[in-house]
């Protein structure tokens, strides 16, 4: 007897828009926060480690900054 593998195709690879759609965030400007979760993205895509990626990607997108006041921008 054989032993057929346990899956139909190999690993289907992303494209880049949905790429783009999980991992894409703007750190702000002059954050350390930011700043340490967009290293943390950058080694966790690094590795493939997609999970803690789009953890990270998210964490960016959804930390709070302050609005500018009017005119100060």
């Amino acid at each position: 007897m054989t032993n057929p593998p346990t899956y139909p195709q190999p690993a289907v690879e992303l494209a880049a828009f949905v790429e783009e759609y999980l991992y894409g965030c703007a750190p702000a400007v002059a954050c350390g926060v930011c700043a340490a979760l967009a290293k943390e993205l950058a080694t966790a895509r690094a590795a493939q480690e997609h999970s803690r990626a789009y953890d990270a990607a998210a964490e960016i997108r959804n930390h709070p900054h302050a609005a500018p006041a009017p005119g100060k921008r």
